[in-house]
């Protein structure tokens, strides 16, 4: 049996031995070295270089006209941010910070900026005592959910600092104001650290001085080192070169005031709080187009921070992108044209009224009317606003122009004048073209001459005799409807065909006209000229127009409520009818609940419409008196009593239609209620023959680097088939409108081009006083090959003759400007001047 010798380890094997428990021996000491010797050195480090990803934006895009001439573009400004690190908050810490805001606000104002946040607790100026002031203009809820937030943000809790002189007094203690700085400074740089509370979770730098000058700039970075937490940022600012032109088309921009609209719809989108967005018009329409703010176009800074926020490098860097522009169909020199006239239009309209109110002629035609009527609660309306809209045989809008009008950098700069703007009564705001609607009057008889002639129901050469009051629906004079002109000149009204009808304008001849073609047929037609649709033009919160119909008037298939009906008129009936069975109640000793109530006269409007009245109205009242025993418990004794039925039976009449409605409907009264977008888009159509165009506003969209992102066409909502025809007897009725003995003649009779023009006037009736009628004037021109469509709408602008005044003046400078495009300019021969 071999016996091996014992294994002994060689020196070569002790060797790496050795070096093996040396290299682990240096990792355990220098891990610990790190872990435990070093650790506070390196929190330190940590401390003092913290990432931060500042978001960088752009430019928002431009918005230009037709010709590319810029209406809203961004420039370059430098605001003062403020930035805090959220952990420091020892008292050495808000040292520092607190010196830097007051080094900065006193720079910034030395050369006369001013800090740009408000404060949140401030000076009651009455009594003196401290009050928070968290906004205005919004509900008592809004202002408490403010504050439970600043609250919470500031850790400031309502059970231990319950008013706001308790938190301004914490807050001055905590933020280690040096001797000698004043209460209105305290202020100031309280209103600083809390707009930073508020936005600390965003890790962002907040604007505190906005727009300040190049001496400001300088001195802040060359200080930069001292002003810890103080930055200055380059910018945009919205500015607007054309100052009022076409302000309510435009549109501006401003803060974002709807939480629940960020939180659903732009907090996706990338947005910030703070960020502006558009607010009306074009700006509104176009966000999405136009903004820098989405997360596809913002850029970003990483950067470096120490712990008393000044920035020690930059890691990484990723450049925004601008917004995209916007190129409009609105032409410059068309709308400032159309703003001057429209402008003294309303002006001149209004002088005549008011010399008109002082005369002794008209006083006493008004008389009844003037001594009933409570003055100081209806006082009389008189034109104080008009709008003037030309669009071409398209649908392109080349002018909106309103009057009163405003400065859109009033809005973006704030203030006062921004103030004056949202407070003024003539909702300047408002753009009349899409947001006012009006009853059209007799504007509205092209539609019902159209349906007539397409239909059949009146042959072109056909002739209809003002027969005075038309009684097909009236038994009773007084209450008969009848032309406007009177029985002296009622000759004038004879033997007309529908050229004559036109421009005489004459009520029993298209009462006439109404009644051959029913109710369905003429708000099909009216349909067919888009004037019971929107018209898609590119701006927010265009009204819908309505045209009187049946289920204009009340739609049993919908509830009665102002979002679901056309008219208020099933409402005031709901209500009038509740209150009337309340009353027939209370006489028996009983109570109704409202639910029954609703139940009942709910069930009383739809019966009234979907059944005729039979002979004497026999049949409604034996359905009105089954409703109400089923519904209300109603006794046969109670349903039998006229006290009971005879008012709701009159009631149940003003939600019925019937061809009193229809005949005063086809004139443009009754409950018809127009935009004058909408009837744009339907003179549109009368002229070019019958093609309803939607209108169209924005021509293209197109990126930073000139690529067209979008181009606009016309699109076609409807052709009106077989109008074509006709057209050519509506078109010579019209030019009848402006001829010498027109009922515009006076305000064409020295337009060099009444013969190329076509018009028609509209005289809508508001009250029974005279002066407060609505106002409408239509035209097109030339008449041969028609190229513009012109509409004037001046609520309570008296006569609809009056309107007719801007669009004569618009017409005769548009034809003028035509010649001199198309005329050519005679040029100088070699060597010679021109003369």
């Amino acid at each position: 049996m071999d016996k091996r010798m014992p294994y002994r380890p060689t020196g070569r094997y002790i060797f790496f031995l050795f070096i093996i428990i040396g290299l682990f021996s240096y990792l355990v000491y220098h891990l610990a070295q790190l872990q435990l010797i070093s650790a506070d050195e390196y929190t330190r480090s940590a401390d003092n270089r913290r990432q931060v990803s500042i978001a960088m934006r752009g430019k928002r895009g431009m918005i230009t006209d037709a010709d590319n001439i810029i209406l809203a573009n961004d420039i370059e400004i430098f605001n003062v941010t403020f930035y805090k690190d959220g952990s420091q908050v020892s008292k050495s810490a808000y040292g520092i910070y607190t010196k830097s805001i007051l080094d900065t606000i006193a720079i910034t104002e030395r050369y006369g900026g001013s800090m740009c946040i408000k404060p949140v607790i401030e000076r009651n100026e009455d009594s003196g005592e401290w009050q928070f002031n968290f906004g205005s203009g919004v509900s008592q809820a809004t202002l408490n959910l403010r504050e439970k937030s600043w609250r919470s943000n500031n850790y400031l809790p309502n059970t231990r600092y319950p008013t706001a002189a308790d938190c301004i007094e914490k807050l001055f203690d905590i933020y280690q104001f040096p001797e000698g700085v004043d209460e209105e400074t305290k202020v100031k740089v309280m209103s600083v650290y809390s707009e930073m509370q508020m936005n600390l979770f965003n890790s962002q730098p907040i604007v505190i001085a906005k727009e300040v000058n190049k001496a400001t700039v300088h001195e802040i970075e060359a200080k930069t080192s001292s002003l810890r937490g103080m930055e200055i940022a380059v910018s945009t600012k919205r500015v607007y070169p054309r100052g009022n032109l076409a302000a309510q088309v435009i549109g501006y921009i401003g803060a974002i005031t709807d939480n629940k609209y960020y939180s659903e719809v732009l907090q996706p989108k990338g947005y910030a709080y703070n960020d502006f967005i558009g607010q009306d018009g074009v700006e509104s329409s176009m966000e999405d187009w136009l903004t820098q703010n989405s997360s596809l176009r913002k850029g970003y800074r990483l950067v470096e921070r120490d712990r008393m926020s000044t920035i020690t490098r930059e890691l990484e860097y990723v450049a925004p992108q601008d917004g995209n522009n916007v190129k409009l169909t609105l032409i410059s020199s068309y709308q400032q044209q159309a703003e001057r006239v429209i402008t003294e239009n309303v002006a001149d309209t209004r002088r005549q009224q008011e010399r008109e109110m002082f005369r002794q002629s008209w006083q006493e035609r008004n008389k009844q009317e003037i001594l009933s009527r409570d003055w100081i609660k209806y006082p009389v309306e008189l034109a104080m606003r008009g709008v003037i809209m030309v669009v071409d045989m398209e649908g392109r809008v080349l002018a909106d122009a309103n009057t009163p009008t405003f400065d859109l950098n009033w809005m973006i700069n704030g203030g006062e004048e921004a103030k004056a703007i949202l407070l003024d009564e003539r909702n300047l705001l408002m753009n009349y073209a899409i947001h006012a609607r009006g009853t059209p009057g007799s504007i509205f008889k092209l539609v019902t001459s159209v349906a007539a002639l397409v239909e059949g129901e009146l042959k072109p050469l056909e002739t209809i005799s003002d027969g005075g009051y038309y009684m097909v629906y009236n038994k009773d004079k007084n209450t008969a409807p009848k032309c406007w002109i009177t029985e002296g000149q009622r000759w004038k009204h004879q033997n007309q065909t529908i050229e004559q009808g036109i421009k005489n304008s004459c009520n029993y001849f298209f009462y006439t006209l109404s009644d051959r073609l029913g109710e369905e047929r003429l708000y099909r037609y009216s349909a067919l000229f888009g004037l019971t649709s929107r018209t898609g033009i590119d701006l927010p919160g265009e009204q819908r127009s309505v045209v009187g119909s049946q289920m204009t008037l009340y739609n049993p298939d919908n509830p009665v409520s102002e979002a679901t009906q056309d008219t208020a008129q099933p409402i005031i009936v709901f209500n009038a009818l509740k209150k009337h069975f309340r009353k027939c109640g209370a006489s028996f000793n009983i109570e109704y609940d409202d639910e029954r109530l609703n139940r009942c006269v709910k069930r009383l409007m739809d019966m009234a419409v979907n059944n005729n009245q039979g002979e004497k109205g026999i049949i409604w009242i034996e359905q009105m008196r089954i409703i109400l025993m089923e519904e209300l418990n109603m006794t046969r004794e109670m349903v039998f009593l006229q006290a009971v039925i005879g008012d709701a039976y009159s009631l149940l009449n003003d939600i019925k239609w019937g061809g009193g409605s229809t005949i005063l409907t086809g004139i443009g009264q009754s409950v018809t209620f127009l935009t004058p977008a909408a009837v744009a888009r339907y003179v549109c159509a009368v002229a070019n023959g019958g093609i309803v165009y939607n209108l169209m506003l924005v021509d293209s969209v197109v990126s930073p680097d000139g690529t067209i992102l979008s181009q606009r066409i016309p699109t076609e909502s409807n052709v009106i088939e077989g109008a074509m025809q006709y057209m050519h007897h509506v078109h010579q009725g019209m030019k009848g409108v402006v001829d010498e003995d027109g009922t515009a003649g006076s305000f064409f009779r020295n337009n060099p081009y009444k013969d190329d023009t076509c018009g028609k006037t509209g005289t809508a009736q508001v009250t029974r006083i005279d002066l407060e009628n609505n106002s409408w004037f239509v035209s097109f021109v030339p008449i041969e090959k028609p190229e513009i469509a012109i509409v004037v709408f001046i609520p309570n602008g008296w006569k609809g003759a009056l309107s007719s005044m801007s669009a004569s003046r618009f017409i005769e400078w548009y034809m003028k400007q035509k010649t001199l495009r198309t005329t050519d300019a005679p040029l100088p021969i070699g060597n010679t001047l021109a003369p």
